[in-house]
């Protein structure tokens, strides 16, 4: 994720969400995620954490992880520290793009040979996402969606023309009419 699209904090339904996940983690029900809480999390989902690990991720938090103190962990992470400005992001992939389009294929082999490689079950996660059509083609905007918030298009619709004002005329205007009549032809002398 591109650091532009969370500037502003988080919005009052993702903390509520946030929450949430915060009092599932939280075994014990002391306001504070620790070792324990964290191991039994990972536990839960099936992924086995040794002890380093758990030792990282609380150390990413400064203090007690207390539901503020992750909420502030996560603001700071996604504000951009170590994250890839979007425009970055969107150079990267504008690599891929041919007309508007990205070779499902050549895209795929790229994720699983350089930088940090993914597997073939994660790719096919994420491209199960997309609408990839009978050339392997992807749209490129539909990829970019889910790494940088994009700015939805408008459609502007042409505004509606005033209605033409009554055919009778109010007799004080045609008088006003005359007198602007009388100034130009005196101005034209």
């Amino acid at each position: 994720m591109g650091k532009g699209q969370n500037e502003g904090g988080f919005s009052e339904e993702q903390k509520d969400m946030y929450r949430e996940c915060f009092k599932l983690m939280d075994v014990n029900k002391d306001g504070t995620i620790d070792k324990n809480d964290l191991r039994g999390a990972f536990d839960n989902v099936g992924v086995l954490m040794n002890e380093s690990e758990l030792d990282g991720l609380l150390g990413e938090i400064s203090g007690p992880c207390t539901f503020d103190n992750m909420v502030k962990m996560f603001e700071d992470k996604m504000s951009g520290e170590g994250n890839d400005p979007d425009d970055l992001i969107i150079q990267a992939f504008k690599a891929y793009d041919v007309e508007g389009k990205m070779d499902v294929k050549m895209f795929q082999h790229a994720l699983k040979t350089f930088g940090d490689k993914m597997t073939k079950a994660e790719i096919d996660e994420i491209f199960d996402e997309f609408d990839i059509d009978e050339d392997y083609m992807v749209q490129t905007k539909q990829v970019l969606g889910l790494f940088v918030a994009q700015k939805e298009e408008k459609k502007e619709e042409p505004e509606p023309e005033p209605e033409a004002a009554p055919a009778e005329a109010d007799p004080e205007e045609e008088g006003g009419d005359k007198k602007k009549k009388k100034k130009k032809k005196k101005a034209a002398k």
